[in-house]
């Protein structure tokens, strides 16, 4: 095992040095992938992790870079002052209740690089395929390792495939999982019905996807790839332009439902994984869900199957009556810092994050905080509404919004700034092709007046 590390180290390494001189968007889509998928670990010999190095090697690759990109810079946009106060904001108010450290300040640098790389990279390309490679990457990443768990004897705890090449070993959570591929699903999705998307690989990689969303057993995940999925069809089979590939979407949904049906009989047979966690997998997925939906009808349910969806309801309303009966007014307005109300053990037995992001953001950030960064999502939000600009990259967001209502903080997380940045990019690019053609047009009218 040790040959084979030094072989990984130094195969990599080589390919790494090569990349970063002359193809840097491999060490781009390399970083995104890293960042989306939440991989990292430490670099042996250095006091540097992987991410961190990829980070900064790259960083300095593009400052370098001789060849401006097209438009105003970063720092002119409306969007990188947001964000730019929005993090200075955080860190004040983090400082302010002696909560902040190192792992934070690395994270929002890490926050504020991304967020510089998505806008710079998707101009240098003219679009989002880096983005696009990255979360397609990510993806099957979440999926291998969700696979590699279920053959290590199953579990709700995943454990990474490359924990067996570095250092150190954790466990993470099976909804990120879910939710990874779940987005990747929707971007792959909205992909494929832009005007200009006609990738068939999509259509084939979206149950691939599909299939790491049941095997997370994300049931919030599950329930918003659906939601969004049935408006982008249905929008698809609306549209003219669209409609024969929202027809082959259908076929494919047709795939995904097979699928569901059949998977973890598959799981049973090919990887021998025990029944009782078949069980406990069909639980979450069917029997849970069935039980909410039976008790807001109104109708007779089982309340032993409500288990983990009762007790994120609850952490909800503590999170609530914490804002409202247990912080000051000046905390109120201003928030307790980052980390602050798990500092404080303020949740669900002490132990429990909020699990309601908009709440958490409150509480942390208080109401200025809040405001200010709802303001840029808005403010994205808005634009793209007003110039009827449709993207992959928004139905992204808006997942992640959705998401985030029975989760935590991954609408503050690097990933998001690396979705908003690729969104502004998107959004001077889109403002510097009108001018382009408005200046074509231009001596064409002038001439039909001579």
């Amino acid at each position: 095992m040790e040959i084979v590390k030094y072989i990984i180290l130094i195969a990599g390494g080589g390919w790494f040095i090569y990349s970063l001189l002359n193809k840097p968007e491999r060490i781009a889509v390399l970083l995104f992938t890293t960042v989306i998928a939440d991989i990292n670990f430490d670099l042996p010999g250095i006091h540097m992790n992987f991410r961190a190095l990829l980070t900064l090697a790259l960083l300095i690759k593009v400052l370098a870079d001789a060849k401006p990109i097209p438009g105003p810079s970063f720092f002119s946009t409306s969007y990188s002052k947001y964000i730019i106060l929005f993090v200075i904001y955080v860190m004040a108010v983090t400082y302010a209740y002696d909560l902040l450290d190192a792992g934070i300040l690395k994270e929002y640098a890490l926050s504020l690089v991304c967020a510089y790389l998505g806008f710079y990279y998707y101009l240098r390309e003219g679009g989002y395929r880096i983005f696009k490679l990255s979360i397609i990457l990510a993806g099957f990443s979440c999926l291998g390792d969700l696979v590699w768990t279920y053959m290590q004897g199953g579990g709700l705890w995943i454990q990474r495939i490359y924990f067996s090449f570095t250092p150190s070993f954790a466990v993470f959570n099976h909804n990120f999982f879910g939710y990874i591929c779940a987005i990747a699903f929707v971007f792959l999705l909205a992909d494929y019905l832009t005007e200009k998307g006609n990738n068939k690989w999509n259509l084939l990689l979206m149950p691939v996807m599909f299939m790491g969303v049941l095997l997370s057993t994300s049931r919030s995940s599950l329930l918003i790839l659906i939601i969004i999925s049935v408006i982008l069809i249905t929008r698809g089979l609306l549209s003219r332009k669209n409609s024969k590939k929202a027809y082959k979407l259908v076929i494919v949904t047709v795939s995904c439902l097979i699928l569901a049906l059949f998977l973890f009989q598959i799981l049973n047979v090919v990887f021998s994984v025990q029944s009782e966690f078949i069980e406990q997998i069909t639980a979450r997925l069917i029997d849970e869900p069935v039980a909410i939906i039976n008790r807001a009808l109104g109708n007779d349910f089982k309340a032993d199957k409500l288990d983990s969806m009762d007790w994120r309801a609850e952490a909800s309303q503590i999170a609530y009556d914490t804002f409202v009966n247990k912080l000051e007014s000046t905390e109120q307005m201003f928030g307790i810092g980052l980390q602050g109300f798990m500092e404080r053990h303020y949740g669900y037995d002490g132990i429990y994050d909020a699990h309601n992001g908009p709440l958490l953001m409150l509480i942390e950030f208080g109401v200025v905080g809040t405001l200010l960064y709802f303001a840029m999502l808005v403010s994205f939000i808005t634009r793209y509404i007003r110039l009827k600009l449709f993207s992959p990259l928004l139905v992204s967001l808006v997942f992640i919004i959705l998401f985030v209502t029975s989760h935590n903080r991954e609408l503050i997380s690097p990933f998001v700034f690396l979705i908003t940045g690729s969104m502004a990019g998107e959004l001077q690019h889109h403002f510097l092709g009108s001018e382009e053609v408005a200046e074509e047009e231009l001596p064409q009218m002038s001439s039909e007046y001579q």
